[in-house]
This record gives C-alpha cells, sequence and structure tokens, in this order.
C-alpha cells in the first residue's frame, strides 16, 4: 500500500507541475480537466492516509467508492 500513496504523491507532484509550467501548451478544457483529475488523486490519497486499511472491508469499501 505504501508504494500505491507514493504513486499517488508522485502523480499529484507532476500534474500540479505540469500545469503550473506548461498552462500556455493547453486550452482551458485541458487546464479544467487536468485540475479535477489532479484533486481527484488528492482525494484518494486523503482517505488512504486518514483510514485504517489494515481493516480489508473499509479498504474494499474505500476503493469502490473512489472508483465511482
Amino acid at each position: 500500500m505504501d508504494a500505491y500513496i507514493d504513486i499517488l504523491k508522485q502523480a499529484i507532484k507532476y500534474n500540479t507541475k505540469e500545469i503550473e509550467e506548461n498552462a500556455d501548451s493547453y486550452s482551458m478544457s485541458e487546464i479544467f480537466y487536468m485540475r479535477g483529475y489532479t484533486q481527484s488523486l488528492k482525494d484518494v490519497l486523503i482517505d488512504l492516509e486518514e483510514n485504517d486499511l489494515e481493516d480489508r472491508s473499509k479498504f474494499y469499501t474505500l476503493r469502490k467508492f473512489n472508483l465511482n
């Protein structure tokens, strides 16, 4: 699970940097999409960090919620 959390953090960092440094290369629609996607990654990360994932039933419910 720690590896997955690290991947999420890296993706958030990369996406944020991409938007900040290359905003001129994207349309407003693409920027809004990227921001929304990055926010959803942040939400998943917060959920993973705040919940006790040792209880597999909570993890399954959390994963199912985040994928929808």
